[in-house]
């Protein structure tokens, strides 16, 4: 049976025309093929371009229309209901979700999860166990029980399983070190850029005090001993904080070889959400951390910046998605008490309520991803980068404006620009440059 689909809105643009340090290009927008044009090149429509004949699917691509529902390949556990820091801005109310989550998750239903996972993933294909909370090692022994359990079931199914965590870093231990050396983990520390700004904005739930002298201590023997663990730190930008350059130079003396930023869109006017007025200087600061970044890429040293090498390295790959991320489709986000939601930032939201550990509700989960979809977004339809951006996270579309979609489409110019530039200043660029742009990136 053939997969449903949602068609495009027949007046959506099918071509993006944009000029770069080296010359004039045409982004083809479905599956994000970049051409070089002769510069001054007359022709400006869709027609012209004969876009239909360069945007349909080559073999192996799944046509943009799609409404693909696969068995869950990744899931995070939000093992813990509580959190040892104060963080204004948290979407998880400090691991509680506004009083939806109570208790710590119980080995059986991290355990049922896990099986549930494993039976039904894509064999050929990584499968990715998260953790979760508020903080999640304040359950460390279920951490600990479930990778234990996970890489064993993994061995004898001969499937190949890994782990990520998010953590605020404070609470780690020398044991817990050992077991991210000693398997594939993904190790997301946030910390939200410089002693100053960290201190302020995620301070101790004890005492008040400031965490960032806790986290360098809790997390430079990893930074200095990885083992299999990859390591990368996620900061929270308020508009009280759009210093990116100053904290990516922090964070990377510490010994953290990739920093990723994330704008707070959504939260409590006091925690500092980014305002209309303030996306302009955000894309700014990104742009000019960035243009840091890249001139380190010409002296051959890689890409700190992970916002900007993960840019790169999808258009390199010709990235184009109808949906921006996993939710519903191939991830899913478990909460203490077995139920499956579509995302991590919606546990105890209905609508994002999609089953149990029991299984998976196949109507509600049509229905989510229909809606998603971003041939649904409505305000979408007529934007060059839908593909790319792909109407942004589901939980901050209500906070979607113009201002903010600016920003995106600015980004995303820079981007392109800077991929054509780096590509064509390179020798035998064919060669040189398809090593350079997948080694940019995590």
């Amino acid at each position: 049976m053939p997969e449903p689909t949602i068609p495009a809105d027949p007046a959506a643009p099918l071509v993006h025309r944009f000029t770069s340090g080296v010359g004039d290009h045409l982004l083809v927008i479905p599956f994000s093929r970049i051409y070089d044009i002769a510069t001054g090149a007359a022709p400006s429509s869709d027609a012209d371009w004969d876009a239909a004949t360069l945007s349909v699917p080559s073999m192996g691509e799944v046509g943009l229309d799609h409404i693909s529902e696969p068995q869950p390949q990744s899931i995070s556990l939000n093992v813990s209901s509580s959190c040892n820091l104060t963080c204004g801005y948290c979407y998880a109310a400090r691991g509680g979700f506004g009083g939806v989550q109570t208790t710590l998750m119980e080995w059986p239903t991290a355990r049922a999860a896990i099986d549930r996972l494993l039976s039904g993933a894509d064999s050929e294909s990584p499968i990715t166990i998260g953790f979760l909370g508020g903080e999640p090692f304040v359950n460390r022994k279920l951490i600990h029980r479930a990778v234990d359990y996970a890489v064993e079931q993994g061995q004898r199914l001969k499937l190949d399983v890994r782990f990520s965590v998010t953590t605020n870093g404070t609470l780690l231990e020398a044991n817990d070190l050992e077991m991210m050396r000693r398997n594939l983990f993904a190790v997301t520390v946030s910390l939200d850029g410089a002693a100053d700004v960290q201190d302020r904005q995620r301070r101790l739930h004890r005492d008040g005090s400031g965490s960032w002298q806790t986290v360098v201590d809790r997390i430079t023997p990893l930074l200095e001993r990885p083992g299999h663990a990859k390591i990368a730190a996620r900061a929270t930008v308020t508009r009280h904080n759009l210093d990116i350059a100053g904290h990516l130079t922090a964070l990377t003396a510490i010994g953290f070889p990739e920093v990723g930023f994330a704008p707070l869109r959504v939260g409590p006017e006091a925690s500092g959400p980014l305002t209309d007025a303030d996306w302009p200087l955000y894309l700014a600061a990104l742009v000019a951390a960035s243009e840091d970044e890249i001139d380190r890429l010409r002296r051959g040293i890689p890409i700190r910046l992970t916002n900007l090498a993960v840019a790169l390295k999808q258009l390199h790959r010709g990235a184009s998605s109808p949906y921006p991320c996993g939710a519903g489709g191939g991830y899913f986000s478990v909460s203490a008490n077995g139920r499956w939601y579509a995302c991590h930032r919606a546990i105890g939201n209905a609508d994002f309520d999609l089953g149990s550990n029991e299984g998976l509700d196949s109507v509600r989960r049509r229905e989510f991803l229909e809606k998603r979809h971003v041939h649904s977004q409505t305000d979408c339809g007529s934007c060059w980068a839908r593909y790319l951006c792909s109407g942004g996270c589901h939980q901050e579309a209500s906070a979607r404006t113009t201002a903010s979609c600016d920003f995106i489409r600015g980004w995303l110019s820079f981007c392109l620009e800077t991929y054509c530039e780096l590509g064509s200043a390179l020798p035998v660029a064919g060669i040189v440059s398809h090593r350079l742009f997948e080694q940019v990136a995590p």
